[in-house]
């Protein structure tokens, strides 16, 4: 190579086009928002299947938590008071999931319109993700509380077998 072709370089060696540098800003924001989405696929699921979502038609997934949950409970000998309370706790907590899965839903075209305007509203863009981040801890605290609350139902004796009787259903599907 000549200095002639050496001078017309770019100076910085990492330097991208702003359509280059968008592409991936906008892919790492996406990445974000999917990697989230993942980690609320449980709870997303569980919030689907109270608003009658899913497999098997309205209410399918549902019937199928509840009888989960109802076989659990005969397991570890809870009594029909128990489990009246643990379902009525466990439905309230799931059903605080069901808005946020609808936010999350909605955030996709918010995103799609943000990061395809022709300029990037890096503001807006923040202001949405950490919305979704105080919705999604909001509705983890809601849902850990109804956990412990359901737990709290349950004595020291049944919760020890509920353990062992998850461990090995746990492992029956590994």
């Amino acid at each position: 190579m000549n200095d002639t072709n050496e001078t017309t370089r770019p100076a910085a060696p990492n330097s991208l086009g702003k359509g280059l540098r968008r592409l991936l800003l906008g892919a790492a924001f996406a990445a974000t928002f999917v990697a989230g989405g993942l980690v609320m696929s449980g709870s997303s699921a569980i919030a689907m299947m109270e608003m009658g979502h899913g497999m098997g038609g309205h209410g399918g997934m549902h019937q199928m938590g509840k009888a989960h949950i109802e076989h659990m409970l005969k397991e570890v000998d809870a009594t029909p008071e128990q489990t009246a309370r643990i379902e009525s706790i466990l439905h309230t907590g799931f059903a605080a999931m069901g808005p946020v899965h609808e936010k999350l839903a909605s955030t996709h075209g918010d995103l799609h319109r943000l990061l395809t305007a022709p300029t990037i509203d890096r503001a807006a863009l923040e202001q949405l993700r950490a919305a979704r981040v105080a919705d999604i801890d909001q509705a983890s605290k809601t849902m850990v509380q109804a956990m412990a609350d359901a737990a709290e139902v349950l004595t020291p004796d049944q919760r020890a077998k509920l353990a062992t009787v998850m461990a090995a259903e746990h492992h029956h599907h590994d």
